[in-house]
C-alpha cells in the first residue's frame, strides 16, 4: 500500500524546520515538548526530524497562533540558507503539493515584505487565501499594503493569458512592464510569483513548448534587471517528466522540496 504524500517526502532536521518557520531552533524544541509541533526521534542521539507538512500546517494555522521570529538572529541566518535566501534571478520551486509549494513561498513573502520588496503574486488555487491566513498571522493588512504598492495580487486571466491564450512574449512583457511599474514607484528590487506549471500539460504540446520559449526568454530578460526576482513554481505531480527536465533546462537556479540545486541552463544544449 502507497504510504501518504507526506511520508514520502524526506524529513527535515531541526536546523532545516527552524528555517521553514523562520523561528529559532530553541523555539522548534519547546513547540515539539508542548505537543504544539508533531516530530520524529531518529537515531541514538534520539535527534528531531520534521514532516514539511506539519510545519505548514502550524505556519497556516487560521487561529494565528503561529508567530514567525523573523527578527532573531539565528532565524535570519538559516533563512539565508532557505529557498527565501537563495533567491537571485529566475528561481523554479519545485514541490508535489499546493500545501509544499506554499510552504516555499511564504517564507519568500514575508522576506520581501520585511525587506520593503513589493510582491506581485500571480492568483492560482488557494493562493489568495493562504496569502491572507499568512498576513494576518503578521498583523498585516493585505489592503494596506495593496495601496502603498507592496502587494499586488493579479489573476492568471490578467497577465500569462491577457490576450486569450498563452504567447510566451507577451507573458515576458507583462512580467517586465511589473518590473518597470515598480522601478517607476522607486522600488530597486521586486518578488514575482508566477502561476504554477501545472496546466501545461493538460492544455497541450504546444503549450509546452510556448512555456520553455518564456522561461528561457525571462532569462534573458532578466539579465536587464538585477533586483528583480521572479519564482516559477512547479507542481510534480501534475506536469510531466518531460516538462520537469525542461524546468530544469531554463532555470539557473531550483529549489526541490525547499531544498535549492543549481539549474541546468547554459550547462546543456536545448
Amino acid at each position: 500500500m502507497d504510504l501518504p504524500i507526506k511520508e514520502r517526502l524526506p524529513l527535515l532536521t531541526i536546523t532545516e524546520a527552524a528555517a521553514f518557520l523562520t523561528v529559532s531552533k530553541a523555539t522548534i524544541r519547546r513547540w515539539t515538548d508542548d505537543g504544539r509541533l508533531a516530530c520524529l526521534r531518529i537515531g541514538a542521539r534520539n535527534e528531531r526530524r520534521f514532516y514539511q507538512a506539519d510545519l505548514a500546517a502550524l505556519m497556516t494555522e487560521s487561529d494565528s497562533k503561529f508567530q514567525p521570529e523573523i527578527s532573531t538572529v539565528e532565524s535570519q541566518k538559516a533563512l539565508a540558507r532557505s529557498v527565501s535566501g537563495s533567491i537571485s534571478g529566475h528561481h523554479c520551486i519545485v514541490s508535489n503539493t499546493a500545501e509544499e509549494e506554499w510552504g516555499s513561498l511564504a517564507p519568500a513573502i514575508l522576506k520581501a515584505l520585511e525587506e520593503g520588496t513589493p510582491v506581485l503574486m500571480v492568483e492560482v488555487s488557494d493562493r489568495k487565501r493562504r496569502l491572507a491566513d499568512l498576513l494576518r498571522g503578521k498583523g498585516l493588512s493585505v489592503r494596506k499594503l495593496s495601496a502603498s504598492h507592496m502587494l499586488h495580487c493579479v489573476s492568471v486571466e490578467d497577465s500569462y493569458f491577457l490576450s486569450g491564450e498563452f504567447c510566451w512574449d507577451r507573458a515576458v512583457a507583462f512580467i517586465e512592464s511589473a518590473i518597470l511599474t515598480a522601478k517607476a514607484r522607486g522600488f530597486e528590487k521586486i518578488l514575482i510569483i508566477g502561476a504554477d506549471s501545472g496546466r501545461a500539460d493538460s492544455i497541450g504540446p504546444g503549450y509546452a513548448d510556448e512555456l520553455k520559449k518564456y522561461e528561457l526568454g525571462l532569462d534573458n530578460m532578466l539579465t536587464r534587471y538585477p533586483g528583480a526576482s521572479v519564482l516559477c513554481p512547479y507542481t510534480a505531480s501534475e506536469i510531466s517528466a518531460e516538462l520537469m527536465i525542461q524546468g530544469f533546462l531554463t532555470h539557473p537556479k531550483m529549489s526541490i522540496h525547499a531544498t535549492p540545486v543549481q539549474g541546468l541552463l547554459g550547462m546543456v544544449a536545448i
